[in-house]
């Protein structure tokens, strides 16, 4: 048996890497489901903010990946959510190049289905990117987006705990009216939204200080309306809400059909459950047409005495987001529709494995990025030196420099157009 961590969740393997901490499959000891566990890799005060705000998210829509549960043992916490086995949007873009406008028009669709749920349980997002839109393995069959990653989500119109000069976000998704020190809102959500759809149409990011109309040459004139209008510079102009923009979509040019793949498919990412995890496998997202994954937040029990320590720390963190006014908003309803392809089933499987190196549509122009492989998924990344280029399959990705041991993440850089190895 693996690792067990609080005395409840068996780590069984790794099968990602996100700015936050490590994601696994673990197998709930207390209901035996295989499910994922971002597992927070150190307990400074910032990590475990991020941490209190995913884990208090409680969104239940068919396209909201919201966690389930936390738990806290020695100086580390994790918190659970269904595993998706598809990958991510990113991935998806960084294999297949511009996507099919019938494609991104249906991923857009979704997006804004979910954004819609968020907002109306009074959370902005603030970090909608291709990376953190994770899909269902549904092969050549509609496809079916989750938004996820709510690390730096705050509760709209609550005090900020940055200063102004601080821009949180992605660049080349962060609305202009940010960096001029505006307050997050949906209108910024909606701008990342439509930078996306930008994004999947063309393989590459735009100015993020300006329009994405520039980009969108040859895309069908009713798509490329939207996605003017969500990423317009004023925010006056950009569609009012998330269920607004999606009406823009009702258009038949860009109606589902048969055909919208365009031969494209979303595959299974996750390599098998490793042989000693015992019989019980993860149900595959559409198995079923049930409704969405429940959400509960009942703190588990930790096994050692330094766990309930970042438990409570956990805990007061939470109550003082709350007398702050940040401590988000609690919603629950909306059921999965049984007629959508692809729909959730309560024993989902979902991942952020980690996703191709190279890729000949990447935002840029790069050479592979030297990696060490198990066979089933990359395990390393050989960096020589800050600046070293990158690629948008690696985006937010870390490493460490051979050249002085240096802490680099890779980022788009806006001066040099390219994504690089820029220092943490």
């Amino acid at each position: 048996m693996g690792e067990l961590f609080g005395g409840r969740y068996e780590l069984l393997d790794a099968i990602g890497d996100g700015g936050m901490g490590t994601v696994w499959r673990v197998r709930d000891h207390r209901t035996g489901e295989v499910l994922a566990a971002k597992v927070l890799r150190q307990s400074d005060a910032v990590s475990l903010l991020r941490f209190v705000r995913e884990t208090a998210v409680r969104v239940c829509h068919p396209h909201v990946l919201a966690p389930i549960a936390w738990a806290g043992e020695d100086d580390k916490v994790l918190f659970t959510m269904p595993v998706v086995d598809g990958g991510s949007v990113r991935d998806l873009v960084v294999g297949a190049g511009p996507l099919p406008p019938l494609l991104v028009a249906e991923l857009l669709r979704q997006l804004l289905e979910g954004l819609e749920a968020v907002h109306a349980a009074g959370i902005v997002h603030r970090d909608v990117k291709p990376a953190n839109l994770l899909l269902a393995a549904t092969g050549s069959a509609r496809p079916h987006l989750y938004l996820g990653d709510f690390g730096i989500a705050v509760e709209e119109g609550a005090p900020r705990l940055t200063t102004t000069e601080v821009v949180v976000g992605t660049p080349g998704f962060i609305a202009p009216e940010l960096e001029r020190g505006a307050v997050p809102s949906v209108a910024s959500d909606l701008y990342a939204a439509g930078m996306v759809a930008a994004v999947l149409l063309t393989g590459r990011r735009g100015d993020d200080r300006g329009e994405a109309a520039t980009l969108l040459g040859g895309t069908p004139p009713a798509l490329s309306r939207v996605v003017t209008a969500l990423t317009a510079v004023d925010p006056q102009r950009r569609p009012a809400s998330a269920a607004e923009a999606r009406a823009l979509l009702d258009d038949p040019a860009l109606a589902w059909g048969e055909g919208g793949m365009a031969g494209l498919s979303v595959p299974v990412r996750l390599p098998p459950l490793p042989p000693t995890a015992g019989a019980a496998e993860a149900s595959p997202v559409g198995a079923s047409s049930g409704g969405s994954t429940g959400a509960s937040a009942t703190p588990t029990r930790p096994g050692r005495r330094r766990g309930w320590l970042v438990a409570a720390s956990v805990l007061v963190l939470v109550g003082g987001l709350a007398a702050v006014g940040v401590g988000l908003a609690g919603m629950r309803g909306g059921q999965a529709d049984p007629t959508s392809s692809g729909s959730p089933s309560t024993s989902s499987t979902t991942s952020s494995s980690s996703s191709p190196t190279s890729s000949s549509s990447s935002a840029t122009s790069t050479s592979p990025t030297p990696t060490s492989s198990t066979g089933n998924y990359t395990v390393g990344t050989v960096v020589q030196r800050v600046g070293q280029r990158c690629s948008l399959a690696q985006e937010d990705e870390r490493a460490t420099t051979l050249e002085g041991s240096v802490p680099v993440t890779c980022r788009w850089d806006a001066d040099e157009q390219a994504y690089a190895w820029q220092r943490d």
